[in-house]
């Protein structure tokens, strides 16, 4: 059977992890509540320690309210072990969507990138997919700087209502039944 160019292009679109550990390491991983949420929730702890033992607060650049940020053992995310996340299937929204041009360009992905990373050889398109997952992404991250602008800090008490707004405009029904412990929520 020949090869042709169409079949060429799907195979560069998948993108397929080496497991190089790039992405995890030298790189800083906000939070946002609900990451938080469901990390806790995958790890069978409460928010609040979850939040003590795995999270800083970190004020980047300008930025004057410290936000929540995974905190990094040697330079490398706290659950990245031999270059495997041990919370891969609750990971974080940023690390869910990597690599993905939802927080910019595949120039920018790459040049922070090794050269044996398979995202160099990957063609990732444009999608009407990436815009709903950066609207996502930004009205989550929106929800937590208000929160932290409000509070300071964070006390899973007092972030249950962003939590629960976050969850609702992501229309994750299954986290919100488990949030609220199938019950309605009330604000």
């Amino acid at each position: 059977m020949r090869s042709t160019g169409l079949q060429l292009n799907r195979a560069e679109s998948r993108f397929e992890c080496k497991r190089c550990g790039a992405c995890c390491k030298d790189r800083d991983v906000p939070l946002t509540l609900d990451d938080i949420f469901r990390l806790s929730e995958f790890l069978n702890m409460d928010p609040d320690s979850f939040y003590s033992q795995y999270c800083v607060e970190v004020a980047k650049g300008d930025n004057t309210i410290a936000l929540p940020y995974l905190r990094r053992d040697d330079g490398a995310c706290c659950f990245l072990e031999d270059n495997i996340c041990q919370a891969h299937f609750a990971k974080p929204t940023v690390c869910l969507n990597t690599p993905s041009t939802i927080f910019g360009s595949i120039e920018h992905i790459r040049a922070r990138m090794p050269p044996s990373c398979a995202i160099h050889h990957t063609r990732i398109p444009e999608s009407a997919d990436n815009e709903r997952k950066r609207r996502n992404y930004m009205t989550a991250m929106m929800l937590t700087t208000i929160y932290y602008s409000k509070f300071g800090t964070f006390k899973y008490q007092l972030s249950k209502p962003f939590i629960y707004r976050i969850l609702l405009f992501r229309r994750n029904r299954e986290q919100i039944y488990n949030f609220t412990g199938n019950n309605m929520a009330s604000n």
